[in-house]
C-alpha cells in the first residue's frame, strides 16, 4: 500500500467463520453458526504520525462500515449492514476480529523491486496505540450493548473512561506545567525532578527509543506552554484542565481495569490478535466482495 498521507490503515475481510492464533498458543474460532452468522476480519496498521484522535475515529468508522450481509451479496434479499446495526438484531450473530499488520504502511518503489517501511510507527508506540484502538472498539460495543438492552453502563467502565478522558485532556492542554506533562500513573511509576518519566508502570526503565520520543513531546509542550503564558499573563497554569482537588474528587486513584466479561459474545464476539507475535489464520467466506480498505 502506497499512501504518504495515511495515519491509520485498515483492510477488512468479510467472513462466515474465522480461526485466529492467540499468543502463539491456542486458536480462537468465531462464527460458523450458519446463514445468520457473519463477521469482519480487520487488519490494522499505524503510521508514525498517528494520534489518539485518529484511533478513535478509526474505531468508530470500522464499527459503522455498512459492508456485512448474512445472505449472499446481491441476492436481492440481504441489505448491507454495519457491525453495530447487525449486533442489535436478535436473529443474527456477528463477530469482529482485529489483526495487527504493520506492513500495511509501506511504499513500493522501482516497479515492485523495493518496499520501504519508513512511515511505520515504532513497535513500542504501535503496541500502545493498538491496545488503545481495541479498547475504543470494546467501549463502543459495550455502550451500544447496554443501550440496546436498556442497561446502565458498568460503574468500573464510567470511572475508567472518565479517568482516561481527563488524563488525555490534561496532557494536551498548553496550560499544564511541563513537570506535570507525564504524571500518568497508568503508564509510569517513577519520574525525575523535572517530572520526566524514568520507569514504566511495571518498573522497567524507559527505553532509549521511547525516551527520545518523550523528549520530543516534552520540548514541543514547553514551547506551547511558554506561548500560553505569554498569551495569558494572569492565567492559572491549571486553566482548561481539572485542578488537583477536582481530580481527586472525580477520578479514582486506581484506574479500574477493563472487564472483558461485561461484553456479551452473543451481542458481538470480539477477538483481538496478539501484537508482535507469530500469527496463524484460517477463514471461510461465501459472500463477496470480500475486501474493503480505508485510511483515517
Amino acid at each position: 500500500m502506497n499512501n504518504n498521507n495515511m495515519s491509520v490503515s485498515i483492510v477488512v475481510q468479510r467472513f462466515r467463520e474465522c480461526k485466529l492464533l492467540i499468543d502463539e498458543l491456542d486458536y480462537v474460532t468465531v462464527g460458523g453458526g450458519g446463514e445468520n452468522c457473519c463477521g469482519i476480519l480487520a487488519y490494522i496498521s499505524f503510521a508514525s504520525s498517528t494520534t489518539k484522535v485518529q484511533i478513535e475515529q478509526a474505531a468508530q468508522t470500522l464499527l459503522n462500515l455498512p459492508i456485512l450481509t448474512t445472505g449472499l451479496w446481491g441476492d436481492g434479499e440481504s441489505s448491507t449492514k454495519s457491525i453495530l446495526s447487525l449486533a442489535a438484531e436478535v436473529e443474527s450473530s456477528c463477530s469482529l476480529v482485529i489483526v495487527p499488520q504493520a506492513n500495511l504502511i509501506s511504499k513500493v518503489k522501482q516497479m515492485g523491486k523495493s518496499i520501504q517501511y519508513h512511515g511505520q510507527i515504532n513497535k513500542e508506540d504501535g503496541e500502545q496505540l493498538y491496545n488503545y484502538f481495541n479498547e475504543c472498539i470494546k467501549g463502543i460495543l459495550l455502550e451500544e450493548q447496554c443501550r440496546i438492552n436498556l442497561q446502565d453502563l458498568p460503574e468500573w467502565y464510567t470511572k475508567r473512561k472518565a479517568h482516561l478522558q481527563q488524563n488525555n485532556n490534561k496532557q494536551t492542554h498548553p496550560s499544564i506545567p511541563p513537570n506535570q506533562l507525564f504524571k500518568d500513573e497508568t503508564k509510569y511509576s517513577e519520574w525525575n525532578e523535572d517530572g520526566f518519566p524514568t520507569k514504566d508502570v511495571e518498573g522497567n526503565a524507559i527505553s532509549k527509543s521511547q525516551m527520545k520520543k518523550l523528549k520530543k513531546i516534552y520540548d514541543a509542550h514547553v514551547k506551547r506552554h511558554l506561548k500560553w503564558k505569554v498569551d495569558h499573563p494572569n492565567g492559572n497554569e491549571e486553566d482548561g484542565a481539572l485542578n488537583e482537588e477536582q481530580t481527586k474528587e472525580n477520578v479514582p486513584k486506581e484506574v479500574p481495569q477493563w472487564d472483558d466479561s461485561s461484553l456479551d459474545t452473543s451481542f458481538c464476539y470480539f477477538v483481538a490478535g496478539s501484537f508482535g507475535k507469530r500469527q496463524g489464520l484460517e477463514l471461510s467466506s461465501d459472500m463477496g466482495p470480500f475486501v474493503h480498505s480505508f485510511q483515517v
